[in-house]
């Protein structure tokens, strides 16, 4: 079945800081942007799958629509727009899909003297649409839709607002924040890990769960409200041994797993900051 893309080129003249390799001529410090959409149908409770082998920020965000929407773009930097266009031309970002089965993939280049990204913004059905994503490098965000959803990123931040399901985010090099908003986890739990980064936990005073936070070398601040336990005013307790920190307890009236672990970095637990 064919697809058409929607493609539109175009050159952003900005105030670029960065000087490219000696040689170039002034066009090439110019970044090239080619923009990319692409929206079909897709049932919620679909599969889609994120290859991302090109450095670049990939957004997840749910909506009420029966059907997914991709947004990209490619950015070339340190290239003429000859050279971007070519390059574009072999390493395209791919979308594959049926009404019930999608893949999106983007690829990189080697190109001496050339850097290359490409953002990803995804809208998916919020009633449930399971997600598999793999990541090279950057930042992963995750926004208000139920489902299973798996991630692995080499090195980018996580961030998680008001999610449902089950969700598994791990990075080795970058920073976790999650945000939740209601009475309480929707599904089996959420659990994010880094390797090398802080987290960042933030749930509404009256949110019900077990929150699990663990850092292999750094500290735990809680900013929670204390809880009533037997009618009695129980703090939240950290646990620390050495350079490690840990916080196991349920909040509330209990209920799902929300898990933040670190090796290496500090974690913050607060309700959210009042706007």
């Amino acid at each position: 079945m064919q697809f058409h893309w929607i493609l539109v080129s175009c050159l952003f003249v900005v105030g670029w800081q960065h000087t490219g390799p000696s040689g170039q001529n002034p066009e090439a410090k110019t970044p090239y942007v080619q923009k990319m959409e692409k929206q079909f149908a897709f049932y919620p409770g679909g599969k889609l799958e994120i290859s991302a082998a090109a450095p670049g920020d990939v957004r997840v965000v749910g909506w009420e629509s029966a059907s997914v929407r991709v947004e990209m773009e490619q950015v070339f930097f340190y290239v003429s727009a000859d050279v971007a266009r070519a390059l574009a031309g072999q390493y395209p970002v791919r979308v594959t899909n049926t009404p019930a089965v999608a893949r999106i993939s983007t690829s990189g280049t080697e190109h001496p003297g050339a850097v290359m990204e490409v953002n990803v913004l995804v809208y998916v059905p919020r009633e449930k649409t399971d997600l598999k994503i793999r990541m090279t490098k950057g930042d992963l965000s995750l926004a208000t839709f139920n489902g299973w959803i798996e991630a692995t990123i080499e090195e980018g931040n996580v961030e998680v607002r008001n999610m449902a399901g089950f969700l598994s985010a791990q990075t080795n090099i970058g920073d976790l924040d999650a945000e939740l908003a209601g009475p309480h986890w929707v599904g089996p739990g959420l659990t994010l890990k880094t390797k090398r980064g802080a987290g960042n936990l933030r749930l509404p005073a009256d949110f019900s769960a077990v929150v699990q936070l663990e850092t292999k070398n750094g500290r735990i601040s809680c900013d929670y409200p204390d809880q009533t336990i037997d009618g009695e005013t129980v703090p939240l307790k950290t646990i620390t041994k050495k350079k490690a920190a840990s916080m196991s307890a349920p909040i509330n009236s209990g209920g799902a797993l929300i898990q933040l672990m670190t090796s290496f970095g500090d974690i913050e637990f607060s309700t959210p900051t009042q706007k």
